[in-house]
Order: C-alpha cells, then sequence, then structure tokens
C-alpha cells in the first residue's frame, strides 16, 4: 500500500505517526488483545507518566510511517513510543504486563535496530535512568571519600604528634 493510494485522513496519520517515530528514541509493539478498556486506559496513562505515548493504530499505517512497508506485524497492536529516555515507557509496559499477564511485547525498534520480544523483555528488566544515576554518582563519590578521609587522617596523625612532641619538650 502506498501513500498515493492512501485517503487524506490516512495520509494526515502516517505523517503524524512519522513526526513519532523520528521523535521517540525506542518504539516496542505490543499485542493488547485481551486487555479491557479500564486495563488499556490504565496501560496508556502509565506509559504517559513514563514519559511515552501509547498509540493504537492499524499495522500497515505504523509500517508506512516507520519507512519499511515490507514489515510484518500481525494482529492487534499498540505502539509504544518512548520520547524522554529509551527504556522508561518500556519499563511501564513490563510492569503493567507482570501485574496483568498482558500485553506481550511482539517487536522492537531502538536505534534503527529491530529488536525481537526476549530482546525488548530483557531490556525492560534494565534499571531506570535515576537509578542508573544514583549508582553512577555512589560509585563516582566512594573514591574521593576515601581520598578526603585519607588525608584527613594524616593531618590529624600530624596534628598529635606535634602536639606530643610539644607537651614533651614543655615537661
Amino acid at each position: 500500500m502506498s501513500p498515493k493510494k492512501l485517503n487524506p485522513q490516512k495520509v494526515s496519520l502516517v505523517s503524524d505517526l512519522k513526526q513519532l517515530v523520528s521523535d521517540s528514541k525506542s518504539i516496542a509493539v505490543v499485542d493488547y488483545k485481551g486487555l479491557k478498556v479500564s486495563q488499556a486506559t490504565e496501560l496508556r496513562k502509565a506509559v504517559k507518566k513514563a514519559g511515552g505515548q501509547m498509540i493504537v493504530t492499524k499495522n500497515t499505517l505504523f509500517s508506512l510511517a516507520y519507512g519499511n512497508p515490507e514489515l510484518k506485524i500481525d494482529g492487534p497492536s499498540a505502539f509504544i513510543f518512548s520520547q524522554t529516555d529509551e527504556i522508561s515507557a518500556i519499563k511501564a509496559v513490563s510492569d503493567f504486563a507482570q501485574k496483568n499477564s498482558l500485553p506481550t511485547f511482539k517487536i522492537g525498534f531502538l536505534n534503527n535496530q529491530t529488536l525481537s520480544a526476549e530482546q525488548i523483555s530483557a531490556l525492560a528488566t534494565l534499571p531506570g535512568k535515576d537509578a542508573l544515576i544514583a549508582k553512577t554518582v555512589s560509585s563516582l563519590k566512594s573514591p574521593l571519600f576515601r581520598l578526603v578521609y585519607n588525608l584527613n587522617w594524616n593531618i590529624t596523625k600530624l596534628v598529635r604528634t606535634l602536639d606530643a612532641v610539644r607537651a614533651a619538650k614543655t615537661n
């Protein structure tokens, strides 16, 4: 299906999807079949809170927007666009799926690479951005703390020695 055969509404939708694809750091495609409306709404809110966007659209329209019309995605699909960082929105879907056993990952896209469902699931198990920043700061702070402690200890030791020498001279 080429863009010339699409009606004007769908051309507009494809151009909006193209913009989302270009603005996203990663994209996950999930099978949302079996989700109740309330669960889908809850999932949308979780993804939005994580800095992403969830859109349900036809697979063919997404394939055109992604720039690969031969991309084959089967069944009902929801597309998760991670906009703040690569894994936050994917983690939100994974956390939701652990609680509800739905949805399941189909395929994903990261840095112009296609990822399998297993790779997307593995990506979702990585620590979040905040946890990684905290870990990095902690590992950078530790050697500095030890250096300051050791330098301070040596100065304290010197002062005690000088005090002992001075005390010995006065006696």
